[in-house]
């Protein structure tokens, strides 16, 4: 039984939905972003506006009209559905946006209403780099839902679908699938990086959004250790702007779809924190611990020490536990005296290696999986393909946030602008990557 209000459509931030295949398209790949992001009050999605020669206007002038032979026209038809009791029924008069986003420009193509079987069709044409990326984004409920990427000349069937959920702001929690928690050797000053990541689970058929009298209760939050500093947000499922620091916890005003989603962030711990005490909280499927100094140690519940892993000549001991209590406590020591003479800012490739393997496992088990325990293998480096996807997505929902805010002030206007061009640097470098790695 809920205990508030749940609805049909409230008005929520733009936020996508987590299938369990599509969990793993977003996996953390840095920590390397703006500190003090604050959440945006929540506003009602704007009807999106049709496509512009002004707004096409980004693509590189070798790619517009009359440059050159127009390419293959290509084409997405699907439906946007809901699921209820009685099975998945089709959405009337939903909108549905067609987006390209590459490191030459990026924004909405086309948009229209689904018909009322739920269906949409698009066509258009590519242009600017071959590696841009092109997806559907269907809103509902305030609430963007993404289709995976546009692969091919004619994309139909499931890969077109977009299924959206009633939301309820009812407090009935999120699961904890995997909590990673990482710290790194003193450094110059003292501190400790700590970098937590998570893999939050709504096993609902409901997208859980903000309760409270004004919407302003957090979906989710956490206690951080006394004496936290510098708290960060990185890359993953929950946008930076959508997560405060206030009074010792990190709150997450983000709305949550039904499956898997991802988020990151850390602080750094003066040495006399340390031992650090971190209580569990919540259940938790699977938590790793990696400690950097090879005096450090790590003790919680059902936690063990396993094989140590090292990157680029950093070595971390490794610690695993399965279906750790919420009563447990997470105790974390460190060696007294320790030189601090290397920077603690833990590399992307780091967090390649901690999450990849596991978290796909997660993504692909998060769902209502079957009893039993989680089998942890080796640790691949993520596809190049899964960052770009990732950086697009973000940047389409930095887009739609910031038409909401019209007009926007000066100030908004900037930081809008510096956060867009710094996550477009970001898709440059990982759709060259991935070019490279053809």
């Amino acid at each position: 039984m809920r205990s508030e209000r749940t609805h049909p459509a409230a008005a929520r931030t733009c936020a996508g939905p987590l299938a369990p295949s599509a969990g793993a398209l977003l996996l953390i790949v840095g920590l390397a972003l703006t500190p003090g992001a604050r959440a945006q009050a929540p506003r009602r999605a704007p009807t999106p506006a049709p496509p512009t020669p002004e707004r096409l206007a980004g693509a590189p002038a070798g790619d517009r009209a009359g440059d050159r032979a127009a390419p293959t026209p290509r084409r997405v038809a699907g439906r946007v559905v809901r699921p209820t009791p009685r099975g998945l029924v089709p959405v009337r008069g939903a909108w549905v946006t067609l987006h390209r986003v590459g490191g030459d420009s990026a924004g909405p193509l086309d948009s229209a209403r689904t018909a009322s079987d739920g269906h949409y069709a698009f066509q258009y044409r590519p242009f600017g780099a071959e590696s841009a990326i092109y997806f559907v984004s269907a809103s509902y409920g305030g609430i963007a839902y993404f289709t995976p990427p546009l692969r091919g000349r004619n994309v139909s069937g499931e890969d077109a679908e977009v299924t959206v959920f009633d939301t309820s702001s009812a407090p009935t929690g999120l699961g904890v699938r995997g909590r990673h928690v990482i710290v790194a050797a003193k450094d110059s000053t003292g501190r400790r990086t700590v970098i937590e990541v998570y893999e939050l689970s709504n096993d609902s058929s409901y997208t859980l959004v903000g309760g409270g009298t004004n919407g302003d209760r957090p979906t989710w939050s956490t206690v951080l250790p006394a004496g936290a500093q510098n708290f960060r947000v990185g890359q993953g499922d929950v946008s930076p702007e959508a997560v405060t620091f206030d009074s010792g916890q990190a709150l997450v005003h983000a709305p949550f779809a039904p499956g898997l989603k991802q988020l990151s962030f850390s602080y750094a711990l003066p040495e006399s924190r340390f031992p650090l005490s971190i209580p569990i909280g919540r259940e938790t499927a699977v938590l790793e611990v990696l400690v950097e100094e090879p005096t450090a140690g790590a003790s919680a519940p059902r936690l063990t020490e396993v094989n140590p892993v090292s990157v680029e000549g950093r070595n971390f001991k490794r610690f695993l536990g399965q279906d750790v209590p919420a009563t447990g406590v997470l105790t974390v020591t460190v060696p007294r005296g320790a030189s601090g003479s290397r920077r603690t800012a833990l590399i992307v490739g780091l967090l390649g290696v901690l999450g990849a393997a596991m978290l796909l496992a997660l993504a692909r088990a998060a769902v209502r999986r079957p009893p039993g325990p989680i089998r942890v293998e080796a640790y691949p480096e993520r596809p190049i393909a899964d960052v770009a996807e990732g950086l697009a997505r973000e940047i389409a929902e930095l887009d739609a946030a910031f038409e909401r805010d019209a007009p926007p002030g000066e100030e908004a206007r900037l930081a809008y602008q510096r956060r867009r061009e710094a996550l477009k640097a970001r898709l440059t470098e990982a759709l060259a990557g991935r070019g490279a790695a053809r």
